[in-house]
């Protein structure tokens, strides 16, 4: 009897062992990583790699009267990462590989000097104790006896280290690498009257982290442009919505595009005039942002006064007392292509509306100092068939029209027309998946023009031709959309992408105080 009571508290105590060594084993199957990050190997040993990241404080700046001044020598703030890989005691060695970031969150640091001397400078200490002194997209340079990279207006994520290997050889004994980078800023005193830093702030902090960190465009741009402060107003800005791959129907190419009501979404632009009441023929709004670039639709039609009345140029409508949302009394009426009679082609390369009312004409009536802020643009041409373009949806005729299924054929030009889908995604999102034009008027972009900013009441031009028949895709006045023979007749808005460097100095981006620009 006792054997046997014996015998079963053997096997409990063997079953109850098993069971602890199987889940220690099991809890160490995947490598330990700092910040939450961690990545699956295939591991035979009850014990595993240990990849772990510390960073220390941020990053941070404020020059004031009281501590900056001549001969009171420099500001600097310091900070480190770390990097610390132990290997499994079976091989005794292991390598990964891992990523460095400075992200500049605010920098309102400015060029005091005519030379725009270099004030703010990133030092970075490698971790075998050498100094780095190449980074992509930075200048290294040296002011008086300190030396480091430019980043006097610098903002945004910066790459310390890409893709960084760090390894411990079966020949380290402790089995174990430490990897600690060294990084500050410097705030240099040129000793000379540098005033209008004063009170500026500077903040920033090192992220390290095994997987390579992707931001979206508003989180890591250089809000010194305007591309980057419209972006940042998403979230804000209920009418901004990015399309990024989360949003349902969206476009999916990451812009940042208004949408909603023509009275509520304010994206308003004074383009070509100083005057202190922006004109109506001045007027534009800003489509969205796409890469780093503002794109801007004219927000009432063009003029013969704007575009000319040789070419294409038909004659002066009256708008339509039902729909028409602007504020002209007459409308300029143009072919889009009318160089040939009724043989005409839908091939914008041969529109004379390209070719001498948007890209000579109209250039030509703005100064240089306005069209050297307009970028040279490719604009896809190729068209799409009308099941693709008028009786789809927005994502549809994007995918066809400029996506993933878009005809190759392109014409680089400064001004152009608005893309069909453009006008789609202008309207509130829950008419995105209605198609252009329906048999039932509830069901179409009819139903959308009240949620549509880009709707303006008149029939006009897009620049996407229509590859079912020598057509153009046009807007109607009711909001649907319809094609036409390129020798049909509608009103313009030219469209076209600000220079990435185009900078907002004031306005609030409504119709009565437009957003300005430098």
């Amino acid at each position: 009897m006792k054997n046997k009571r014996k015998n079963v508290l053997l096997v409990i105590t063997l079953f109850t062992l098993i069971i602890l060594v199987f889940g220690a084993t099991y809890a160490y199957f995947q490598a330990q990583t700092g910040l939450g990050a961690s990545a699956n190997i295939n591991v035979t040993a009850n014990t595993t790699d240990s990849l772990k990241f510390e960073v220390g404080k941020g990053l941070s700046l404020n020059i004031t009267q009281e501590n900056f001044g001549e001969g009171a020598g420099n500001q600097s703030s310091s900070t480190t990462a770390k990097a610390t890989l132990i290997a499994n005691n079976k091989t005794n060695a292991a390598s990964y590989n891992y990523y460095l970031y400075l992200l500049i969150g605010k920098n309102e640091f400015v060029y005091t000097t005519e030379e725009r001397t270099p004030e703010m400078l990133l030092q970075v200490t490698k971790p075998d104790g050498t100094v780095l002194s190449s980074l992509e997209g930075l200048n290294y340079v040296t002011v008086g006896d300190t030396s480091g990279f430019d980043i006097t207006t610098r903002k945004g994520l910066i790459t310390i280290a890409d893709n960084k290997l760090i390894e411990v050889l079966e020949s380290n004994t402790e089995h174990k690498t430490e990897e600690e980078w060294q990084v500050g800023i410097v705030f240099v005193n040129l000793d000379i009257n540098q005033q209008e830093n004063t009170g500026k702030q500077f903040s920033a902090q090192l992220k390290i982290q095994q997987e390579e960190l992707v931001l979206k465009y508003h989180e890591a741009c250089d809000d010194t442009y305007m591309a980057c402060q419209i972006a940042r107003k998403y979230g804000v800005d209920s009418s901004i919505y990015l399309h990024d791959d989360t949003l349902e129907n969206g476009a999916g190419d990451n812009s940042y595009r208004y949408a909603g009501a023509h009275n509520t979404v304010n994206n308003f632009v004074c383009f070509g005039s100083d005057e202190e009441n922006c004109p109506n023929d001045n007027l534009y709004r800003i489509i969205g942002v796409f890469d780093n670039q503002v794109k801007l639709i004219k927000y009432d039609y063009a003029t013969k006064e704007q575009l000319g009345t040789g070419g294409d140029y038909l004659r002066e409508d009256t708008p339509s007392a039902t729909y028409y949302k602007g504020t002209q009394n007459q409308i300029s009426i143009y072919y889009w292509n009318y160089a040939n009679g009724r043989d005409s082609k839908n091939n914008w390369n041969e529109s004379r509306l390209n070719t001498i009312h948007l890209n000579s004409t109209y250039l030509s009536n703005l100064r240089a100092t306005w069209t050297d802020k307009i970028a040279t643009t490719t604009w896809n041409v190729g068209g799409m068939s009308l099941a693709s373009g008028r009786e789809s949806n927005a994502k549809i005729a994007y995918d066809y029209e400029v996506g993933v299924n878009n005809i190759n054929k392109t014409y680089e030009a400064k001004v152009g027309l608005i893309y069909l889908s453009e006008y789609y995604y202008g309207a509130l999102p829950i008419h995105w998946t209605k198609p252009g034009h329906n048999s039932d008027a509830a069901k179409d972009y009819r139903s959308a023009a009240n949620d549509n900013w880009i709707c303006l009441g008149g029939g006009e031009w897009t620049i996407s031709p229509s590859t079912d028949a020598s057509g153009v895709f046009g807007l109607g006045g009711s909001g649907d959309v319809a094609n036409f023979y390129m020798y049909g007749f509608l009103a313009v808005r030219p469209v076209f992408n600000l220079i990435s460097s185009v900078e907002l100095v004031g306005g609030s981006g409504t119709k009565s105080d437009p957003y300005r620009i430098l």
